[in-house]
């Protein structure tokens, strides 16, 4: 479910200051009245008028200093697996996490060859 617009905020937050009551600001809005109470209750303690960004799941364990080490260790390593580049890494991940990392730094390893190519058949 998506947050309600600023837009809609802020007319909650007029219409409480035109001295409506919150059952008609609901009723108008059409958002339920809790909502708006909450809505006037986070910007009278905390003087936040926007939406509250939500936070999904734990914080990443490779910020971004880390990934800018495990893309160090990608150039130097280019044919490393992904379990060689977690065993270097200074901070215990496991191999998804990684491969997530990558993945969001848009890095791919490069893998070398361990035979020549076929002259024959397609490589």
């Amino acid at each position: 479910m998506e947050a309600y617009p600023t837009k809609v905020r802020e007319l909650v937050l007029d219409g409480y200051e035109q001295g409506l009551d919150t059952e008609e600001i609901a009723g108008r809005l059409k958002v339920s009245p809790s909502w708006a109470r909450r809505v006037r209750q986070r910007w009278q303690e905390q003087g936040i008028r926007t939406a509250i960004e939500q936070k999904h799941g734990p914080d990443a364990l490779l910020d971004a200093a880390r990934r800018l080490e495990l893309a160090a260790l990608v150039v130097r390593t280019p044919d490393a697996t992904l379990d060689e580049l977690r065993r270097q890494l200074s901070v215990p991940v496991s191999i998804s996490t990684v491969f997530r990392a990558l993945n969001d730094i848009r890095l791919t390893l490069k893998k070398s060859r361990r035979t020549p190519a076929s002259r024959t058949g397609r490589t």
